[in-house]
């Protein structure tokens, strides 16, 4: 994925910005175990936060990502840890 040092908001009204903020979650879930990312997204569309939460197991992180992922019918895309 190719960030530049621009400031940019990401509205939810643009397919391309939703995919931008979801492949910058998945690559934070990949990086960090038992982590969780979620985009949030203002009333009028512009992202307003990236929601992480911290779970207790990298089990009940699976749990709760394969819920996820069925609901949203969402593939994520698998990186390599560094």
């Amino acid at each position: 994925m190719d960030y530049n040092d621009e400031q940019m908001i990401l509205n939810n009204k643009n397919t391309r910005d939703v995919e931008m903020a979801r492949e910058y979650c998945d690559e934070h879930e990949s990086y960090y175990r038992e982590d969780t990312c979620e985009p949030r997204w203002c009333e009028n569309g512009d992202l307003d936060i990236y929601l992480v939460k911290i779970h207790d197991s990298v089990k009940a992180k699976k749990e709760f990502v394969k819920k996820r992922n069925k609901k949203m019918k969402h593939k994520p895309k698998q990186y390599q840890r560094r």
